[in-house]
């Protein structure tokens, strides 16, 4: 049995787990907000012909700076993270924006349990927290109704420069498939595992060698 699986099974948020402290959760939300890049939120609103009256899953939320700006466009947004700190500071400045969100708390994968499809789907830096890549690939894109578009965001091995132990940790996840922790997936993985499925279109933005941004329309 993999080993994330069984840390899935042991640490439950439902009884209370976040692997956030509030101190860090503090502190990533104020550069996560001051960083936020209202760039890409414009150029899917583009793509998908303005945002007002589309549903719209910010896979891995965090702190809620995307959520927010979706919803300030107009966009019937749902926050996905697995940590209460989180889900608290992005509360508070949905409030602060004068916009209203959904909520779900959970682990990427408990997205699943998410019963309508959506139009957006935005996955930014956290691909890594998922337990398996294939398992995952195949879940982000059956949240995507049909005609949906899927904005994947992911840093690369070489942004995480693993030595050591990180360094094998990163071997069993780049030849084995086997995941130990959270390690990058290697270059043009998550492009790969969604190119399985109906595709209409997708566009791929390699240019730093330290991150993959897959955009993708689904057939």
């Amino acid at each position: 049995m993999p080993i994330n699986y069984l840390h899935h099974l042991w640490r439950r948020v439902e009884d209370g787990w976040d692997p956030i402290p509030a101190a860090h959760a503090s502190s990533y939300s104020e550069l996560a907000w001051r960083d936020r890049s209202p760039q890409v939120v414009d150029s899917l609103e583009t793509r998908l012909r303005g945002f007002t009256g589309k549903r719209v899953l910010d896979l891995g939320g965090g702190p809620g700076q995307y959520s927010v700006l979706f919803a300030q466009k107009g966009a019937d947004v749902t926050w996905h993270d697995i940590s209460r700190e989180y889900e608290a500071v992005t509360r508070h400045r949905a409030v602060e924006a004068g916009v209203s969100l959904h909520y779900s708390l959970g682990y990427l994968e408990d997205a699943r349990l998410l019963h309508e499809p959506f139009d957006l789907l935005f996955c930014r830096g956290c691909w890594c927290y998922a337990r398996g890549d294939r398992t995952f690939a195949g879940i982000l894109y059956a949240l995507i109704k049909p005609g949906g578009v899927g904005y994947v965001e992911c840093c690369t091995p070489l942004f995480a420069q693993p030595q050591g132990w990180r360094k094998l940790q990163y071997w069993m996840n780049g030849y084995l498939w086997f995941k130990v922790g959270h390690p990058w997936p290697p270059h043009g993985r998550i492009a790969k595992l969604l190119q399985r499925h109906p595709i209409a279109s997708m566009i791929l933005d390699y240019s730093s060698p330290l991150h993959d941004i897959v955009v993708f329309t689904r057939a």
